[in-house]
């Protein structure tokens, strides 16, 4: 097992799986360093040739209790805005450039910031004690951010002015039904179906991957005039590689395929 030692998470690498793990205790709330050592582990796990899918989770008693408002309690505007286009802004474009997925292990609270990070995720796995919430109105007296467009788009406008408005928690099983979730699993389970998970998609040619989440982001703001073209160069990209080559091969010959593009 590969191991690398950061001041407020664990970067674990092992059989293809990269875990950044978040390790701030009590709550692994969120920072500069918190920030800058995610950063980090996000662009060594996507450097390594042997990670083909990445894990973010929490150590303790959730994932995150969101932005360290200790911390933000001298901010002015300016300090504010400077964190927040480093915590939003670069956080969310990096995970959405990465070059392999990513998926988001959530264990009890996952408040404000901590759903910044899971929902740039590509899935999420949510144990059956977790709960979502977005206190920055009640809070921070400030709208959340990042949440007001991530919710909007994951469950509309309606459904997400509740959760912003009021700042109330929701379960998992409620995040499930409104579609901000992609599993609910037991606690006990949640850590094993999310590695059972990420070693069937590293299963999946690499380049594969890569090309398919850049469509997925790509295609997603788009109007549907500009889809078309765009998905279809993207196959025929995929179609002149080595491995769709290899996975035909594969295919019709009854074996696995030996992945070549790494």
């Amino acid at each position: 097992m590969n191991k690398t030692d950061y001041k407020t998470l664990r970067l674990e690498i092992q059989d293809g799986i990269a875990q950044i793990i978040l390790s701030r205790p009590p709550a692994n709330l969120i920072d500069y360093d918190l920030t800058h050592e995610y950063l980090s582990a996000l662009d060594a796990a996507d450097n390594d040739h042997s990670v083909r899918v990445i894990i973010l989770r929490g150590e303790g008693k959730g994932l995150s209790g969101g932005v360290d408002i200790r911390f933000l309690e001298k901010f002015g505007p300016t300090e504010m805005k400077e964190f927040l286009s480093l915590f939003y802004i670069k956080t969310v474009e990096r995970v959405r450039a990465l070059n392999k997925p990513i998926i988001a292990a959530v264990h009890g609270y996952a408040r404000e910031g901590a759903c910044t990070l899971a929902f740039a995720c590509d899935m999420i796995i949510a144990s059956d004690d977790a709960d979502f919430g977005y206190p920055g109105v009640p809070n921070l007296a400030s709208p959340p951010g990042m949440h007001v467009w991530f919710l909007q788009k994951l469950i509309g406008r309606m459904k997400a002015a509740k959760l912003i408005l009021t700042g109330d928690p929701i379960s998992a099983n409620e995040a499930n039904t409104l579609g901000l979730v992609t599993d609910v699993v037991p606690k006990e389970r949640l850590l094993q179906h999310t590695i059972t998970l990420s070693k069937r998609i590293a299963e999946h040619s690499p380049h594969a991957l890569k090309i398919t989440r850049e469509l997925m982001y790509r295609v997603e703001d788009m109007s549907f005039n500009q889809v078309p073209p765009t998905a279809l160069d993207a196959m025929a990209v995929a179609f002149g590689s080595e491995d769709s080559i290899e996975a035909r091969k594969a295919f019709n010959e009854k074996r696995k395929p030996v992945w070549k593009n790494t």
